[in-house]
């Protein structure tokens, strides 16, 4: 691998004078998250176009759409803490600043892959979903294509000079080309992220002269108090009031705690990060902490290997699943639903929990925008997001059907009216540390999934050919359990998954008779 160049860039149009924009309540607490990201393989550069044209253009378009995100060369830090304030300064808040000249910038990095061929590194589309819709991806190492400058926050500390986004592009020996972009997750969940592609790729699409084809996203909406005004009660008082917590804590909402160091299997490298999520001891003495739940580490074994599969679903098999789930389940029901149940008891019988007794737990990532009152434009950019969960016994899980697990999701998915947001708001603002307590977890008895659908990844096209990508990656850690739904770049109306399973487990998973309906 030969860099190339690696420089800073920042928006044509820039502010007039510094802004300090507070995030929002549902931003703090994704601090400890990992990178939002994403990586777009492509087969080629546009013929007739020369290399460091093709770069300049890609550049030059980047910087005039980051006009219309300003923030994002700006420096993302913790807001100054003042008791008794507003509830944006209360210890570990976030905030933005940007129009300084002491803004980090954008990173653009490019790197030139001398011996990796883009055409022997992924399958294609069609040939991924052929046959039983399996691909292997453990060979794809996605940070050899992602910019290796930590983000700011990044052990919740460290945050100076350091730039909240980064933007790689990756030349293969092939003529192939990659783009891949990493996030700080307060910025930016999936949906931020695409709003953003979509701006960018419709911006170069017009250096390279194509047809007008504008964005598929509408303008982006930075405004972090749009969703903090969903919140019920007063977030700025003193205390927060009882029926708010009330309500927010009977919803179905983990509470693991970062701080509970003395848990048995608690990893030591995690340590350094959890104190530097605490407030000052001199705050913490006069606060009382809210219930919390220790968390089962020794279920997690980060020493064993985990394995990386995409998994297809077409169209016609996604209709029959759902119809058969309809028949012991709720009539609304979603294809994502059923899919979701029919992969999660898969995943459980691969773990050997057919015969436990012990809690399984799916953890399901929901989007606030359209779950507040007034709702939020899709185009509304931060990262409003949280974790729910079912749970059941391993055996459950296992032998249910997918209908009654579908109607399971389904029913918990309800339970976040705009009344139950607006107390889990309420709560979330009061909370002493936002990185203080997890929704969710990983490991043999967790499994976390994250959707990326509808989001049209595989419609990213920066040069106006109509050729999809090769590939899209959305950028995941390799844990165990984590799970993550995509639109599929073939257009037969399916679904693909990124799992990440423990070997053992993903080795007996892959032979399951059970993972096609075709295959039963």
């Amino acid at each position: 691998m030969e860099a190339i160049s690696k420089i800073r860039l920042f928006p044509s149009s820039r502010p007039s004078r510094p802004i300090s924009t507070p995030l929002s309540i549902l931003d703090a607490t994704v601090a400890r998250f990992s990178a939002t990201g994403a990586i777009w393989l492509f087969d080629h550069i546009p013929d007739g176009i020369y290399e460091h044209d093709f770069l300049d253009r890609l550049r030059s378009s980047l910087v005039n759409v980051l006009s219309d995100f300003p923030h994002w060369s700006g420096q993302l830090q913790w807001a100054p803490v003042r008791q008794g304030e507003s509830h944006i300064e209360r210890s570990n808040r976030l905030i933005i600043v940007y129009g300084s000249e002491t803004d980090p910038g954008v990173e653009w990095s490019v790197v030139r892959h001398v011996s990796v061929s883009v055409q022997l590194l992924v399958p294609n589309a069609p040939e991924r979903a052929s046959g039983d819709g399996l691909w292997t991806g453990d060979e794809f190492t996605q940070e050899l294509f992602l910019s290796d400058t930590l983000l700011p926050l990044h052990d919740l500390r460290e945050f100076e000079c350091l730039p909240a986004m980064q933007v790689q592009l990756n030349l293969f020996n092939d003529g192939g080309y990659g783009i891949g972009i990493k996030m700080a997750h307060p910025l930016a969940d999936a949906q931020t992220l695409m709003v953003f592609v979509h701006h960018w790729a419709a911006k170069c699409r017009e250096s390279f002269h194509s047809i007008n084809m504008p964005s598929l996203m509408s303008a982006p909406v930075f405004n972090p108090t749009l969703l903090d005004t969903c919140a019920a009660g007063d977030i700025d008082g003193p205390a927060a009031n009882p029926m708010c917590v009330s309500m927010a804590r009977q919803l179905p909402l983990h509470r693991f705690d970062w701080w509970c160091v003395d848990d048995p299997g608690y990893p030591p490298f995690l340590i350094p990060t959890t104190e530097n999520s605490k407030p000052p001891p001199e705050v913490l003495a006069q606060v009382e902490l809210s219930p919390s739940t220790s968390s089962p580490w020794t279920t997690w074994d980060f020493s064993r290997p985990v394995r990386y599969t995409q998994l297809h679903y077409p169209g016609p098999e996604l209709s029959l699943l759902k119809e058969q789930a309809r028949t012991d389940g709720r009539p609304d029901v979603s294809r994502l639903d059923v899919l979701l149940a029919h992969i999660w008891a898969a995943v459980n019988r691969a773990r050997g929990h057919g015969d436990s007794s012990d809690k399984v737990f799916l953890n399901l990532t929901l989007g606030a925008r359209s779950r507040v009152s007034p709702p939020l434009s899709d185009s509304f950019i931060g990262s409003p997001l949280f974790l729910t969960h079912i749970q059941t016994s391993g055996t459950a899980a296992c032998s249910s059907s997918v209908g009654r697990t579908a109607s399971q999701i389904r029913q918990t998915m309800l339970r976040f009216t705009p009344e139950a947001m607006g107390a889990m708001l309420h709560d979330a603002a009061h909370e002493v540390s936002p990185q203080r307590l997890w929704q969710a977890f990983l490991g043999t008895q967790h499994t976390l999934v994250t959707s990326w659908l509808r989001l049209h990844v595989y419609q990213v096209d920066f040069v106006g050919s109509g050729q999809k990508p090769r590939y899209v990656h959305a950028v995941m850690p390799k844990m165990d359990g984590c799970l993550q739904v995509m639109d599929p770049g073939v257009d037969d109306g399916g679904i693909d998954i990124a799992l990440y399973l423990d070997a053992g487990a993903m080795k007996r998973l892959l032979v399951d008779r059970k993972l096609h309906l075709q295959s039963d």
